[in-house]
């Protein structure tokens, strides 16, 4: 009795369903009337203005001489050529609707058919609790009740006033019954499996399969919504029914229907978030499969199969071969991309991770292998087609090397700091079919890539596919598997793929004046120099490999000469830059090799010879009109002559490059080599003006009078270090550390105007006072101490002759600066006088006695 009432119940419910539908669309209509009477009078109104316009009586014969509304055939949609279905078009004009007409047109409907499902699910239920009604029949009338539901919704779409019309919101209520039924059927068949018990797994895996098969086949006469349900029971149905003995021989099939049906779909409808949703889920449930434990070996041919299906029914299904043509877009501005093709590229990125994860979970099985290089040359294929998606290739060739670089046992390796690098490595027991796929897939990529900038239009692609295939595969290879390969085999595939790329831009020259094969030429030539120096890194070590780092820098940088391209000069620039960086921080220069020729000396040809390199290498730039790169290669060659100038000093006096601390002696022989140095590029910018020039003139004279004042002064001071002073009486480091300073920064301050800084002459001319009068005081000291000195005067005499010298220091500067005509001479005389006079007067008249102190006073 209960059910009999519920039943009743839900069939005035959907009776009212049915007479909304139908006042809906009876106050639909009338809008429509009243838009075209509104529009018709607009149109009167325009012409009375132009005058024009008819008398007032032909306005209502106008207006009874409407046309009726013509009721459209229940016939089906014709089918639209699929070439051009996707072109975009402007989308029709929509009258506004208020509020109320929403809520009645489409939101009580759908509330009233997720009612009656829901309903109807409960109406199950409710009579499994009570036991009103057997199973069997339950089952039977829940079916009965979800195929009426459908039916009705089908007849209810036939009707005339359900029919689309132009301008006007769809009726809803035929598919929202027809939701109603199948959600209401897919619970019953549901239930006789999981509750009831009363049909086989596989029955009821069928029948769910069917229902939402027969859901999308629905929406082609429905609408959207029974195709999103139908393809959420589809992809549902094998998560509420497991397989007690899941086979990928009839789950991936299954899956690669319901695939096949939304993309035969996607032909007739622009429904495109039916496409994504499709690819989603096919993907999901491959990786689900793949990682959820149930993935064995013998499912490889299986899941590799329907992943290349995946790609191909995504690339092709919508618009067939029309997808190649340029109109489709291009991924190189995906806002243009039509949506057939954004589809297409998800269904290859959905394919591509598939066949990934399948060859990481089989361990990198040979059959797996085999389809993943299928899938990848799939990718080429359509890059290569299509000019618009020739990003493909690139993006095959990153993603073939992050899958073969995960190959677990090609090696095993275990970060290390010692001598022999970062890391250790441990051969693997795959390791040589690791390195046969490694070589394969960079020939195969690297030949494509050649190819492709022979005879495609996107050359600047086809390199980067060219040199960054041949450069990486072979290097990654080596990373992991270095020791199974001898140095010189290892150089060989580096060497060999270098000069291939070389050949390929050589072949392109007389195509230069254009920008992107002048870019592609670029990529071609940077990487056949990183295969370069892969090669020599293999075939050298310590100074000899930067040495032949310099001389790859020089050969680009001449090259600069032969063939118009315009990232050599950059190259050559970033090689002798990498050259510059071994000499100064590489660890393996910097230790005591006896073997080397010259032993300790091994500056003299491990720095003079980069700088020679260097230096012609900026002259030949020079010539090419390269200046930027001309002008860092100068800066470099000055940079490493100063070193190897100070680095052969330090192996002279201090002993060896590997000593801690720079003494006095050292220090000088330093200073005196950078203000030299300054001083010539100084005298070179009056006669060529330079940035290099300029601005080296100017970091090694600020270098040099820091120096001065931090350590000379300062820190080294033989009065502050307590060290003893080298040499002898006369010629000793004072003279160097000192006097001799003093020159060259007079020399210095009469040319700073010509590198713009004549404003620190003064700056120069006391620093000069200073080392001077630093020099006498010291010198002095020297006498009367020796080699060891003490900040305090030890005898009287020591003490008078210090005012004596400075008297005599300042009678000096007066004669020079009236024999100069220098004012600021004879102010630095009168500085020191005055200094004098203050030693007498405070010190001397306390410190000194007898004839000394008279003396001192005269």
């Amino acid at each position: 009795m209960y059910g009999l009432g519920f039943l009743i119940t839900i069939g005035v419910f959907v009776m009212a369903l049915v007479a909304l539908s139908k006042i809906s669309k009876l106050e639909s209509r009338l809008a429509q009337l009243k838009l075209q009477l509104g529009n018709l009078a607009d149109d009167v109104a325009k012409m009375r203005g132009t005058g024009l316009a008819p008398t007032p009586p032909s306005v209502t014969a106008k207006a009874a001489e409407l046309p009726k509304p013509v009721e459209p055939k229940a016939a089906e949609p014709a089918e639209v050529p699929p070439a051009a279905k996707w072109q975009p078009a402007a989308a029709p004009a929509r009258p506004k609707r208020d509020m109320e007409q929403a809520l009645a047109s489409r939101w009580f409907v759908w509330i009233g058919g997720v009612a009656i499902a829901i309903g109807g699910l409960l109406f199950v239920k409710y009579a499994y609790d009570e036991g009103l009604i057997p199973p069997a029949l339950q089952i039977i009338l829940g079916l009965l009740l979800g195929g009426a539901l459908v039916a009705a919704g089908e007849a209810l779409r036939r009707k005339p006033l359900s029919q689309p019309v132009a301008g006007l919101q769809p009726d809803y209520v035929p598919q929202a019954l027809a939701a109603a039924g199948f959600v209401t059927a897919f619970g019953s068949i549901y239930a006789s499996y999981a509750l009831y018990e009363l049909v086989a797994p596989l029955v009821a895996f069928i029948g769910l399969a069917a229902l939402g098969l027969g859901a999308l086949a629905l929406s082609l006469r429905q609408g959207p919504m029974i195709a999103a349900l139908g393809l959420l029971g589809s992809y549902v149905t094998p998560s509420l029914i497991p397989s007690p003995d899941p086979n990928a021989w009839s789950f991936f099939p299954y899956l690669l229907a319901i695939l096949a049906a939304s993309f035969a779909i996607l032909r007739l409808r622009p429904w495109w978030w039916l496409g994504y949703a499709a690819i989603a889920g096919s993907a999901l449930w491959a990786l689900l499969w793949l990682g959820g434990g149930v993935f064995e070996t013998p499912d490889i041919p299986a899941i590799g199969l329907f992943a290349l299906a995946l790609g191909g029914i995504a690339t092709f299904a919508i618009a067939g071969r029309v997808i190649l043509e340029e109109a489709s877009g291009t991924l190189l501005a995906p806002k243009l991309m039509t949506q057939p093709l954004v589809i297409a590229i998800a269904g290859l990125a959905a394919a591509a991770l598939v066949l990934a994860v399948l060859v990481g979970e089989s361990d990198h099985a040979a059959l797996a292998l085999v389809i993943f290089v299928a899938g990848m040359a799939g990718l080429v294929a359509l890059a290569w087609f299509k000019d618009g998606l020739a990003l493909l290739a690139p993006a095959a060739a990153l993603l073939s090397l992050v899958v073969l670089m995960a190959w677990r046992e090609a090696a095993f390796h275990e970060f290390a700091m010692d001598e022999s690098g970062l890391w250790t490595s441990l051969l693997g027991g795959d390791a040589a079919q690791f390195l046969r796929w490694m070589l394969a897939a960079a020939f195969a990529f690297t030949l494509t890539g050649l190819a492709g900038l022979r005879l495609k239009i996107a050359p600047v692609i086809w390199s980067a596919l060219a040199a960054g295939s041949a450069l990486c595969f072979v290097v990654a290879a080596w990373g992991r598997v270095d020791g199974l390969l001898s140095a010189m085999a290892w150089a060989a595939p580096g060497a060999g793929y270098a000069l291939a790329l070389i050949v390929a831009g050589w072949s392109m020259r007389a195509r230069l004046a254009e920008k992107p094969v002048d870019l592609a030429c670029g990529i071609l030539a940077s990487g056949a120099a990183a295969l370069i120096l892969f090669t020599l890194d293999r075939l050298f070590d310590g100074v000899w490999l930067t040495i032949a780092i310099a001389a790859l820098a020089a050969a680009y940088a001449y090259g600069t000469n032969i063939i118009a391209v315009r990232l050599l000069g950059p190259i050559a620039v970033a090689l002798a830059s990498l050259a510059a960086l071994r000499l100064f921080i590489s660890h393996q220069l910097w230790f005591d090799d006896r073997t080397l020729p010259l032993g300790q000396h091994w500056v003299i040809y491990g720095y003079g010879v980069p700088v020679l390199l260097f230096l012609a290498a900026s002259r030949w730039l020079k010539s090419a009109g390269q200046l930027r790169a001309a002008m860092s290669l100068e800066g470099l060659s000055l940079g490493l002559a100063i070193s190897l100038v100070s680095l052969e000093l330090r192996v002279l006096i201090g002993g060896g490059v590997t000593e801690d601390e720079p003494r006095l002696l050292e220090m000088a022989a330093h200073i005196l080599t950078w203000l030299a140095a300054a001083y010539g590029l100084m005298y070179r910018q009056q006669v060529f003006s330079s940035f290099i020039s300029r601005w080296g003139a100017r970091l090694l004279i600020a270098g040099s009078g820091a120096a001065i004042v931090l350590l000379s002064l300062l820190a080294l001071n033989p009065v502050v270090s307590g060290d003893p002073v080298p040499g002898n009486l006369v010629f000793n480091a004072l003279l160097l550390a000192y006097l001799a300073p003093v020159i060259l920064l007079g020399l210095i301050a009469r040319k700073l105007a010509g590198i713009g800084w004549d404003k620190l002459r003064p700056a120069a001319g006391l620093l000069a006072l200073v080392l001077a009068l630093a020099y006498v005081t010291l010198e002095t000291k020297r006498v009367f101490q020796g080699p060891v000195m003490v900040p305090w005067s030890e005898t009287i005499a020591e003490s008078y002759a210090y005012s004596a010298v400075w008297l005599a220091s300042a009678l000096a500067l007066f004669i020079a600066g009236i024999r100069l005509a220098r004012q600021y001479i004879r102010y630095a005389g009168l500085a020191v006088m005055v200094l004098v006079v203050l030693k007498v007067f405070l010190s001397d008249m306390s410190d000194l006695e007898g004839l000394y102190r008279i003396a001192s006073f005269i």
